[in-house]
């Protein structure tokens, strides 16, 4: 089992307070979550959100497609897993038929941070429609890509591009020469470079889930992302109404965008 150091711990706490902060309370507004609903999340990470869905009385599984992140939650999550309340996959989605794989489908499921991660996003949200309820939720929560750190500077180990806004959006030979000139590893770059690739914004995203067969049921913009919270210290701030309501223009300044979706 991999050592659960510091920075693990950190952000598994970081990934569970948020989560009971901001994320159920921003779901419930809508969907109540019920003891024994069953609940996925694909990219789980560490596994601090499965933790506080688990917490809530769910049946929890996680999907995460890298072998250290899901040893790592094993590893924080190990007495839920023993009792059954939680089920760690390490798979890729695609490679799971929610018609002959599943015994019963989900209640709710959540993707955090991930869906800019995923190469072909409407192919990813017409799949995964596949594994929900017909009365069922799903939630996204993802940085709009012309958004200051839209890039995911804050994952860098360079403390100056950690907190350099907007250099992201630079053409690629520029970009990895910055990212290359600061002392990033090739690892790292090509990380970085991925989410440039997968780039997202608020208008394909709801032009992509609404073709997949997906109704709005509940959305919140952040000029202060919630999570930053817990990360720096900074108090979590909702995107002004009139800048929320300007297509473009508002990828430019939200840090975060939550949805709650249900199937059209």
């Amino acid at each position: 089992m991999i050592e659960l150091q510091t920075d693990f711990n950190r952000y598994f706490r970081q990934q569970f307070d948020t989560t009971t902060e901001f994320i159920i309370p921003f779901i419930e507004r809508k969907f109540q979550i019920k003891k024994g609903m069953r609940f996925l999340e694909v990219g789980s990470g560490y596994g601090g959100i499965c933790k506080a869905f688990s917490d809530k009385g769910c049946q929890v599984t996680g999907i995460e497609l890298w072998d250290y992140a899901s040893n790592i939650a094993k590893g924080f999550l190990k007495e839920e897993i023993a009792s059954g309340q939680i089920e760690i996959i390490n798979r890729n989605v695609y490679d799971i038929n929610p018609e002959k794989d599943l015994t019963e489908k989900y209640d709710i499921i959540l993707l955090k941070d991930t869906i800019e991660h995923i190469h072909d996003q409407e192919k990813f949200v017409k799949h995964i429609i596949h594994f929900l309820k017909e009365d069922g939720v799903i939630f996204f929560a993802f940085p709009p890509w012309l958004m200051p750190f839209g890039g995911h500077q804050q994952s860098l180990d360079s403390k100056f591009l950690h907190f350099l806004p907007w250099f992201h959006i630079f053409p690629v030979p520029v970009y990895r020469g910055i990212l290359k000139l600061f002392g990033e590893s090739e690892g790292r770059i090509r990380d970085i470079l991925e989410v440039k690739e997968t780039q997202i914004s608020i208008n394909r995203f709801e032009r992509i889930t609404r073709k997949a067969g997906f109704g709005i049921l509940e959305r919140e913009f952040y000029l202060i992302n919630p999570s930053y919270k817990y990360k720096f210290g900074a108090k979590p701030r909702k995107q002004l109404g009139l800048l929320s309501a300007i297509p473009w223009l508002r990828d430019w300044f939200t840090t975060t965008c939550y949805y709650t979706l249900k199937k059209a």
